[in-house]
């Protein structure tokens, strides 16, 4: 189906990404342990997907946060559509803060780009969607096409887990797998050339408006777990840590915005979309049960056990702390 990626395809397009990571591991790795901050950085690129689980980074966008604070700091944001994207970015310098799922934060930390996560944004439950009704489980999905962002999105390894207890093999789907951006999934779901879409807030709600219903919930796999995180390398965070620390507290007071006052920040996000979601919609988004607005991690050692043990990762961190900065060392994570 033209426009659609098979799971062969993401292997040749991976492959140099693995080449650069061994590449600038060493570059990115990170400073050593208390390297001296050199204050705010002249100029910033942070990176996000396309989805309201990015909502606190989309208001401190939105509201000019960090350049009320630091007016000597330059912002570039740009909207990438997946993880790996990020990724990328990440090592080739392009991207100093990015946005992303635990299934790529981990892939890139085994293979050495030297980043965690300098915050959570969320617990999530994310929806694996179908129109047929005749789908009604994950057997019913073997042959099909399920789309989903990329082989290392959270989205994935979610629907490897699903696949290993349902179906007694974790790669039993992979071979179905297509990669597309989640608004294009949305699309090709309703359009009938996809029969599923592991996808994320708004998507799964928009396509359940549609007609469509939930076949898995993530929840069902990993329980309670964060969705999305904040990424910056060692070597970043090590030479601008009072300003790492800052952004910090000002993403926890986008969340007690949401948390508080959804209708200011639907109002926000609303802006953001240029109107193209009222904020009605965007307060029915952000309330919604399947999002909880949270900085403390929890999950990332279930997450980072399963895909050690399927091979997706070839190291396993000590303890989730390996993955996160001290910014979240007292949250009791998991």
């Amino acid at each position: 189906m033209p426009g659609l990626k098979t799971r062969r395809a993401w292997r040749w397009s991976l492959a140099p990404l693995l080449v650069a990571s061994v590449a600038v591991a060493a570059f990115v790795g990170g400073a050593a342990g208390g390297a001296r901050d050199e204050g705010p950085p002249d100029h910033l690129t942070i990176a996000y997907q396309p989805g309201v689980g990015y909502a606190p980074l989309i208001i401190i966008k939105q509201q000019r946060t960090i350049e009320k604070q630091f007016p000597g700091t330059k912002i570039d944001w740009k909207v990438l559509a997946s993880g790996a994207a990020i990724t990328n970015g990440v090592i080739a310098g392009d991207i100093d803060l990015g946005a992303t799922g635990v299934g790529p934060l981990l892939v890139g930390w085994a293979r050495g780009v030297g980043w965690k996560f300098l915050t959570t944004l969320e617990d999530g439950d994310l929806w694996l969607m179908a129109k047929d009704p005749k789908i009604k489980t994950l057997a019913d999905l073997k042959g099909k096409r399920i789309a989903l962002p990329a082989p290392t999105s959270i989205q994935a390894v979610i629907l490897q887990k699903a696949a290993k207890e349902k179906l007694g093999d974790a790669h039993a789907l992979d071979s179905t797998f297509v990669s597309l951006d989640h608004p294009d999934g949305v699309a090709a779901l309703l359009n009938g050339q996809i029969q599923a879409h592991m996808t994320s807030p708004p998507f799964q709600f928009i396509e359940k408006e549609k007609g469509a219903h939930v076949v898995a919930h993530s929840s069902t796999f990993f329980g309670k777990h964060t969705f999305l995180g904040v990424v910056m390398t060692q070597k970043f965070y090590d030479a601008h840590t009072t300003f790492a620390k800052k952004l910090y507290a000002d993403i926890q007071v986008a969340e007690r915005l949401l948390i508080k006052k959804p209708g200011r920040a639907a109002s926000i996000l609303s802006v953001d979309s240029n109107g193209k979601t009222t904020p009605y919609g965007f307060r029915r988004y952000v309330t919604n049960k399947s999002l909880t607005w949270s900085t403390k991690p929890h999950g990332l050692m279930k997450f980072a056990r399963f895909m050690y043990e399927i091979g997706s990762i070839k190291k396993l961190p000590g303890s989730w702390k390996d993955l996160t900065f001290p910014t979240l060392y007292n949250s009791k994570g998991s």
